[in-house]
């Protein structure tokens, strides 16, 4: 504050390295960064809980996660997750005796005494299903299994899993949450104390964090988070209602509490690809969650466990007037 002037953006401390009136532990950025701090204790307001911790991608978001289990624990995880997850369960962390399950976690009743870890999403990527976070939780939750959420898709503007039982969310928060294509960022939330802080002792041990830009970058897209989701899910409402009338498409998903819509366009694969070269204005891209509307086809552009019909298509709608989006499908429909 300067001349009883107070600004209204939180400034970005760059310096690596704090001064101590005494010496102690701490003062280090990897560890304790003041920009990176302020954006933890906003998303976990956000989530409803009393911890968030900030890294670099949602991958890194989740490596630290899966760094807490030892040789021979087990993980059972949903068989239609995120790539990204099943690159790390599969051929890093299964190096080192973790054992991985993949299946459909909706048909378990009951799970083993090894299981340490129960991962999903609660809307699949990319066919959009969605899973019951409470349902799962009631089910599945025992002492010493913990239940993982990532709610990526759906942001804590729609669903706060820890409210519906789960006991830790991950988050990238380079799609919907930073939402402007131009930061790259994850993030854990948690209630449990003893879980966090082992945790942040990984968080800043592997040291995966995000630079504090991004995180002044994050900071300033938290503002707009509630009604960015809301214009999101407003105009991927029109696409569906408009891709169910179209006579060129097979099936429609959309879960309805996000800004993703999945479809399948009749015929095969090349059908398919000859569509998306056609579009103009909607962009061929891997990722997600920003304010330009991108499209994806999982059978060319993702790895996954299970089989994937070669006609499907994951669009991510933007923020842009619903005609011009509905006006390029339609075009390309054709």
């Amino acid at each position: 504050m300067t001349n009883n002037l107070t600004p209204l953006i939180s400034p970005i401390i760059l310096s690596t390295t704090m001064s101590q009136l005494k010496p102690e532990g701490g003062g280090y950025s990897r560890v304790d960064n003041p920009t990176r701090l302020l954006l933890e204790k906003k998303l976990a307001k956000l989530e409803k809980v009393k911890f968030a911790l900030a890294f670099s991608s949602g991958s890194a978001a989740i490596a630290t996660i899966l760094s807490t289990l030892k040789t021979g624990d087990q993980i059972i995880c949903h068989q239609e997750t995120y790539e990204g997850t099943l690159r790390l369960l599969k051929k890093v962390f299964t190096k080192f005796g973790i054992k991985v399950k993949l299946t459909d976690i909706r048909k378990l009743k009951s799970v083993d005494r090894q299981t340490k870890l129960i991962w999903f999403e609660n809307i699949t990527n990319p066919t959009l299903e969605i899973i019951n976070v409470k349902k799962i939780c009631q089910k599945l939750k025992q002492e010493k299994t913990l239940i993982v959420v990532d709610n990526t898709f759906t942001t804590p503007i729609f669903q706060n899993p820890l409210v519906e039982g789960a006991d830790i969310v991950v988050h990238s928060l380079t799609k919907f949450i930073a939402g402007h294509h131009d930061v790259s960022a994850g993030a854990i939330m948690l209630n449990n104390k003893q879980i966090f802080k082992q945790l942040k002792f990984l968080q800043h041990t592997i040291g995966a964090v995000p630079s504090p830009f991004d995180c002044f970058l994050i900071n300033r897209s938290l503002e707009t988070l509630e009604i960015r989701m809301k214009q999101h899910q407003a105009n991927a409402q029109k696409i569906t209602n408009f891709l169910k009338t179209c006579n060129h498409i097979l099936k429609v998903s959309f879960p309805g509490f996000s800004g993703i819509v999945s479809f399948w366009v009749k015929g095969n694969q090349q059908t398919t690809l000859k569509f998306l070269s056609r579009l103009k204005h909607i962009k061929i891209a891997h990722s997600l969650g920003g304010t330009i509307s991108t499209i994806l086809h999982p059978a060319s552009m993702m790895t996954l466990s299970i089989p994937i019909d070669r006609n499907l298509v994951r669009l991510s709608v933007g923020l842009e007037n619903s005609k011009i989006i509905i006006n390029d499908l339609k075009q390309a429909l054709r």
